[in-house]
């Protein structure tokens, strides 16, 4: 059986501010990857993720009273981050999407355990 690729249309990446994330990131599903700027000037993404609506997902991620996840609310308030995103309406997509993004980075600030079962999809980075 021929594995399934999807063409994604990345968008970003952006300063994560909460006027960038409601300028640029849409309402709709997708996924999504949030980056730390490293000393050298290189993007180095530290967390993946999908949600239903990205906008306000990635504004959940900016209230940093609430965020749950350490790693990624020291990140954000301690360095310069960046976010970018693609939209995919489908859930099994969305599903093997994040999890061929958690396996091509292996981003610190998620939960290995968290990562959705998708189904095994290629898909582009950039």
């Amino acid at each position: 059986m021929n594995k399934k690729t999807l063409r994604l249309n990345w968008n970003g990446y952006f300063v994560y501010t909460d006027n960038n994330v409601h300028r640029y990131a849409p309402t709709k599903a997708g996924v999504y990857k949030i980056a730390v700027k490293q000393k050298a000037g290189k993007l180095r993404v530290r967390y993946v993720g999908q949600a239903s609506n990205i906008d306000r997902r990635l504004n959940e991620h900016l209230d940093m009273e609430n965020e749950s996840n350490e790693c990624l609310a020291d990140r954000i308030k301690k360095y310069l981050t960046k976010f970018s995103f693609a939209e995919i309406g489908d859930q099994d997509d969305r599903n093997g999407a994040e999890l061929a993004l958690y396996k091509h980075y292996q981003p610190s600030c998620n939960d290995p355990d968290a990562i959705p079962n998708g189904p095994d999809i290629e898909i582009n980075y950039q």
